[in-house]
């Protein structure tokens, strides 16, 4: 294993994980992830995440490309929620509803952080306090997020937290992937150990309906690709933006899915212990000038961001994302390539 340190100036530091076939990069800058170099059917490195060639291009950015997100991740019906009889606003920055957070966001933040090797895993360990009331949230937030590279070939996403009050707690990281490097992902094949989706609103807000995907656009048991139902979801989403029920309760890693490219020969194994998973097809990008000169259009990114359920805070029916004084929250997603 080997590990670079790189200062790229404010306080930011960029570090490189490299196995000997595989590398990752990834700053203290909203914990991003720059780049994931995997080779392909040829044996060439390949960058499979989208994001940009400066520092002043992921400052810039606001499609969460590559980063931790939190305090929780995902949407909040009207920005709105109580814990123990008190009501919390949140920021309104989606429609009537809060997503990732609202504007103050863990994305555009420097952390602390740390390199480390230890039996055969080399990894970035990133920490901050987030204080009481960031973001419209209880609680003094003590979170770490942890990306390690194996010598198998397995990134491992891990974040923990506590808190000093009852507080709702969702971390996951936003990575576009394209396995082949550019161009659009419609023809990359994915297949899911998943039975249902959440039901959601206009607001893409859950009604608290679980829908048996079978035989639906949602339908993943058996590989696909990409493009072969999108065109049958509502064309105001415009492809696939849906919170995949997966078989995990966070006691344990259990698989997900996978999703590969033919045409690179590039294929990555989830796994995580996160109940819920969104699926997020890139469908509102546009025009972004992302790496190597190229401009991100609709449907050249896709997301697959293991979480608790959207809305969790407001939806007594969903298993509890409520982080108490004296517990750990832990969330564990594992990409094996």
């Amino acid at each position: 294993m080997k590990i670079e340190k790189k200062e790229l100036g404010d306080g930011i530091v960029q570090y490189t994980i490299t196995n000997g076939r595989m590398s990752f990069s990834a700053m203290n800058y909203g914990c991003s992830l720059l780049q994931i170099q995997v080779p392909n059917k040829d044996n060439k490195l390949v960058d499979i995440l989208q994001g940009f060639d400066t520092l002043e291009g992921w400052k810039a950015g606001h499609d969460s490309h590559n980063c931790v997100v939190g305090r929780f991740a995902n949407r909040i019906a009207k920005a709105s929620f109580a814990v123990d009889g008190k009501t919390y606003k949140l920021d309104v920055n989606d429609g009537v509803n809060c997503l990732h957070g609202g504007f103050t966001r863990w994305e555009k933040m420097l952390w602390d952080s740390e390199s480390f090797e230890k039996d055969g895993i080399a990894g970035i360990r990133f920490t901050r306090t987030s204080p009481d009331g960031e973001q419209g949230f209880p609680g003094n937030v003590k979170a770490e997020v942890v990306y390690s590279l194996s010598e198998k070939n397995e990134l491992s996403l891990v974040y923990t937290a506590t808190s000093d009050k009852a507080t709702p707690i969702n971390l996951t990281n936003h990575a576009y992937f394209n396995l082949n490097g550019t161009g659009s992902v419609l023809d990359h094949i994915i297949q899911l150990d998943c039975d249902q989706i959440l039901d959601v609103d206009a607001t893409l807000i859950p009604t608290g309906k679980f829908i048996p995907v079978d035989g639906t656009a949602f339908d993943f048991h058996t590989a696909k690709a990409v493009r072969k139902d999108i065109a049958q979801i509502d064309e105001k989403i415009g492809g696939y933006d849906h919170c995949f029920v997966t078989r995990a309760d966070e006691s344990k890693v259990v698989r997900v899915g996978a999703v590969w490219s033919e045409e690179s020969g590039i294929k990555m194994e989830i796994a995580s212990n996160q109940r819920g998973m969104q699926v997020y097809s890139g469908n509102f990008l546009k025009d972004v000038k992302g790496k190597n000169g190229e401009v991100y259009q609709k449907h050249s990114g896709i997301c697959f961001e293991t979480q608790r359920f959207p809305d969790a805070p407001n939806q007594a029916s969903f298993p509890s994302c409520i982080l108490k004084p004296n517990e750990t929250y832990t969330a564990t997603t594992v990409l094996t390539f």
